[in-house]
């Protein structure tokens, strides 16, 4: 008896300490992402060390392209979790979304050492470079990003816009074909409906 009373006295104390975490994820899991946000706001004022609930804001800025606010949420996270699995690739994704290129390769190397078979992380990286115009080095990481993920579409189809960028049109060609076969369920269907002469309805 004594025991579930301490028991009882425990799960009544992480529930007040979490109370507003709590009921941030409820709203969440209801789609009240105003009240969540809101929620998970206070949660870190309540508790500046709650991972989880900066984790979780991060995302819901990020999601609605917030990235200031995003940027600030992860920085913060970063302080308190810097093995975070995953802020360092949502920072980077971030700052890759504002423009701030430099940052998010920095950041992106820092998730993949973290977790080295994050082919997103790889395969931002090469957009970047791509983006930048270092197509050598884009399709460097999106071999690598390839190496981890063989179906990672759009690796294939950025590797498929740099082979036209060099003029080899056929390699392009194949790498889009990859691209809509991994991406496009009915691909192999179509394929086969136009080899036999039918047509889809």
């Amino acid at each position: 008896m004594l025991l579930l009373g301490f028991l009882l006295a425990v799960s009544l104390l992480y529930i007040f300490n979490n109370r507003h975490t709590l009921g941030a994820v409820f709203f969440r899991a209801v789609g009240l992402d105003e009240m969540a946000a809101d929620a998970f706001r206070k949660a870190v004022a309540a508790n500046p060390k709650d991972a989880y609930a900066y984790y979780q804001l991060g995302l819901m800025y990020k999601d609605k392209s917030d990235f200031s606010r995003a940027e600030e949420a992860y920085l913060e996270l970063l302080k308190i979790f810097p093995e975070h699995p995953y802020a360092s690739y949502d920072l980077g994704y971030v700052y890759r979304e504002k423009g701030l290129y430099g940052k998010a390769v920095l950041q992106y190397q820092k998730a993949l050492q973290i977790t080295p078979d994050n082919a997103y992380a790889r395969y931002d990286i090469g957009f970047i470079y791509r983006k930048s115009g270092d197509y050598k080095r884009a399709f460097e990481e999106y071999e690598k990003a390839l190496k981890i993920d063989p179906d990672h579409p759009y690796a294939h189809y950025d590797m498929g816009l740099i082979y036209e960028k060099w003029g080899m049109k056929e390699k392009a060609e194949e790498k889009f074909r990859t691209y809509r076969k991994i991406t496009d369920p009915n691909f192999i269907e179509n394929i086969f409906n136009r080899l036999s002469g039918k047509k889809r309805n």
